[in-house]
């Protein structure tokens, strides 16, 4: 337990210490931030509010106004989380790829401490500083979203993001150890990094809605883990908010607006429970790990 305490601590250190790794990992949250504040925020609030005054109608066009751009916040904010969950996990378990490419690795390997163990302290640091990301994330976010006028979330609502949170940044986690070990050079797993970090958006439906995206795109997009998590994470942060502001609308035009929203998908012609998504996440992160065990033992 101490090796891998010890381990654990010094990949933390090793990714922390790199400014340049902490503000790439970041990278993708900031694009998406940006996007949402020069024009998709805009565009995802004027659809609300078109669909507040065609089924809602006669409304209160500056509360609707507020609680749309409450929704879109909540809703972006879904979305972050789960990038941060992938990309800064992908940046720290870089440190591995950087110690197998100047030989550290094997000298790790070398030393009286189990494969096993040296292997489980990059996901373990991984995991930690992709959980501490997350909820200063979380936390600055709830802060600007209160001072423009939203409404803060629950104690409920905060206990199971975090729950959420934790699901997916072990999972990401990984995933993005299983991708390591295909990779011998920091300079390939930089690039891996830009074309996720380009991806990720997109793949979570956040660049885009799913309401948006060509049919085959957005059926192949609930086959990947990206989308769930994100879905899962939508579900809990805009719940409050959309019964606010679909207040006195019919069930069906909320319902429509989940799904094209990606707050809830829909396989099969029914929308999935969260249950599901939450064992569909779980399985992918067990089959990662199960894939990894395998490909590291065939390299003993």
């Amino acid at each position: 337990m101490k090796k891998f305490v010890s381990l654990t601590k010094r990949n933390c250190l090793v990714f922390l210490r790199d400014k340049a790794a902490v503000f790439f990992s970041l990278l993708a949250m900031l694009i998406v931030l940006m996007l949402m504040g020069v024009f998709l925020g805009n565009i995802n609030e004027e659809n609300i509010i078109n669909l507040l005054k065609e089924y809602g109608g006669v409304r209160d066009a500056a509360l609707d106004k507020a609680h749309a751009r409450e929704l879109v916040q909540y809703w972006t904010l879904a979305g972050i989380l789960v990038v941060n969950a992938v990309t800064v996990t992908l940046s720290v378990i870089g440190s591995r790829v950087a110690d197998d490419a100047e030989g550290k690795l094997a000298s790790f390997c070398a030393a009286p401490v189990n494969r096993g163990v040296i292997a489980l302290s990059y996901v373990a640091s991984a995991v930690l500083i992709g959980i501490v990301m997350c909820i200063l994330t979380f936390a600055v976010a709830l802060c600007y979203i209160t001072a423009t006028g939203g409404v803060l979330l629950g104690v409920a609502a905060l206990f199971q993001i975090f729950l959420l949170v934790v699901l997916n940044v072990c999972i990401f986690s990984v995933i993005m150890y299983l991708l390591a070990l295909f990779v011998r050079s920091s300079s390939a797993w930089s690039g891996l990094g830009t074309v996720v970090g380009t991806l990720v958006g997109f793949v979570g439906a956040i660049y885009l809605p799913m309401g948006n995206l060509p049919d085959k795109v957005a059926t192949a997009l609930k086959y990947i883990p990206i989308l769930h998590g994100a879905s899962l994470l939508r579900e809990v942060c805009c719940d409050s908010a959309l019964a606010r502001t679909f207040d006195g609308l019919p069930v069906q035009v909320i319902s429509e607006y989940k799904q094209y929203m990606g707050i809830k998908v829909e396989m099969g012609g029914h929308s999935v429970s969260a249950y599901f998504q939450v064992l569909f996440l779980a399985g992918c992160g067990i089959l990662a790990f199960i894939i990894t065990v395998i490909v590291q033992k065939r390299r003993v």
